[in-house]
């Protein structure tokens, strides 16, 4: 089995009350949850349903466990997905006397043996979104996570709070931000559906014209994000030579429309950011370490039951010390390979993103050079797709060719014509066309 994905909010410092209240709305949450996927007897201990969102029948089951070490429940549901895999979503929560936490796993096996790439598709589980809203105080490792909306900065005044945070060691969630080109993102509301595909995972801001360039100002093209562009800055790290280093990845207007011609490319680039952020979760969030030390109390607590039975005899006894020592030794080995893997991922990210840096140019900075010395030459073709309209002019970003071959005469396209020549900063074209395929908004082919 594959884990897709991995989350965890918690709460400290609260009191006896404050635990058991919070702890009701969680089950309340949880119970509406399990209806919604199609349990008819959410607060039964298993079962099986006609799953309402893969419209097959999936089964689910629920252990808890309650000690002098706190108090832990698990609810499991699994759902046949219709490419013949099994996704399983396993909810826990964990209670102590002044904490309260809620670790999520999504993961993922085949239902048959086979040696083939499997395509998978990963969602925010919706109780983690309906958690976060219930209460938006929950933190992760100390820092506030907010609740599954994208936090909006502008001006310089809220970019230097933005650029804090960037560029503190202390962040440990993702950031990505999303910038504007002339006041309009590259597809309406992507802010807002990118929170709502991250949430509980990674902060998303969106930053208008005047907050991008105090990051590019402070940081530098490199490390900046502007004119439509979209930017995931992992939690920033320390080079051997003490230099601040922001790994992640850059997609500018350019790179996203490219990719567009079906007006499928916003859905890709979700499924392509979600992919990123998850598969990092999945190795690098732990589950609470409450949840073993309660189980492992639990197992030997069953032990020394065992023990005063006096019909138990001696090999029976020592197979269940056996049983309880290995098991605790193998949990704790598990852990630690799993933290090694997570600084190994780690490390290999960093690397990638600084041979990214050696082996090519920023393509952020490719983007800005279009309004700089990147002129087209005499015969060079190039292609612009129009992201909005302004009164005067349409907004157009530079693109790579569709594949097309239904090229028409622009004649009447004046504000595509002036939105050329806003961006080149000429007008003196040879000809100018229209790709008939291509939808959201329209292709343009400039011979030059």
């Amino acid at each position: 089995m594959q884990t897709l994905a991995s989350y965890l909010i918690e709460k400290e410092n609260l009191s006896d009350g404050e635990v058991a209240i919070r702890s009701d709305a969680i089950s309340a949450r949880v119970r509406d949850w399990l209806l919604g996927k199609g349990v008819t007897d959410p607060n039964a201990l298993s079962g099986t349903f006609n799953s309402l969102t893969s419209n097959s029948s999936g089964s689910f089951s629920r252990r808890s466990i309650s000690n002098e070490k706190g108090a832990y429940e698990e609810i499991r549901l699994e759902e046949p997905s219709r490419g013949g895999q099994l996704f399983s979503t396993v909810i826990s929560k964990v209670l102590s006397p002044t904490k309260i936490a809620v670790h999520a796993t999504l993961s993922v096996k085949n239902n048959i043996s086979v040696i083939a790439p499997v395509a998978t598709d990963p969602r925010c589980p919706a109780l983690i979104r309906s958690l976060l809203e219930l209460y938006p105080d929950w933190t992760f490792g100390g820092n506030a996570i907010g609740t599954a909306t994208a936090r909006a900065v502008a001006g310089s005044e809220d970019a230097e709070i933005l650029l804090s945070n960037l560029v503190s060691e202390s962040r440990l969630r993702p950031v990505v931000v999303v910038s504007q080109n002339e006041g309009e993102f590259v597809w309406p509301h992507l802010p807002d559906e990118l929170a709502y595909d991250l949430a509980g995972l990674a902060d998303v801001v969106s930053i208008d014209d005047d907050a991008s360039w105090e990051l590019t100002e402070h940081l530098g093209k490199r490390n900046s994000c502007y004119l439509g562009a979209v930017r995931l800055y992992w939690p920033s790290k320390k080079a051997m030579n003490g230099s601040l280093q922001l790994p992640g990845t850059v997609w500018t207007a350019s790179n996203l429309l490219s990719m567009d011609h079906d007006e499928k490319g916003l859905v890709r680039f979700r499924s392509a950011i979600r992919r990123a952020v998850m598969s990092v979760a999945a190795l690098t969030v732990e589950p609470p370490s409450a949840i073993r030390q309660i189980q492992n109390f639990y197992a030997r607590q069953r032990l020394q039951e065992l023990e005063a039975r006096a019909d138990t005899n001696t090999e029976e006894l020592e197979l269940a010390r056996l049983y309880v020592e290995e098991n605790e030794e193998l949990k704790a080995e598990v852990a630690q390979l799993k933290a090694d893997l997570s600084e190994l991922s780690g490390r290999a990210e960093v690397a990638e993103y600084a041979l990214s840096q050696v082996k090519s140019k920023d393509p952020l900075v490719a983007d800005i050079s279009a309004t700089d010395d990147d002129s087209p030459f005499d015969g060079e073709t190039r292609y612009y797709k129009k992201i909005h309209s302004k009164p005067a002019h349409d907004v157009l970003v530079r693109v790579t060719d569709c594949g097309h071959s239904s090229w028409q005469n622009s004649a009447g396209a004046d504000k595509a014509r002036k939105g050329v020549e806003r961006l080149e900063k000429r007008g003196d074209w040879k000809s100018m066309q229209h790709c008939g395929s291509c939808t959201g908004g329209g292709l343009w082919r400039v011979r030059w």
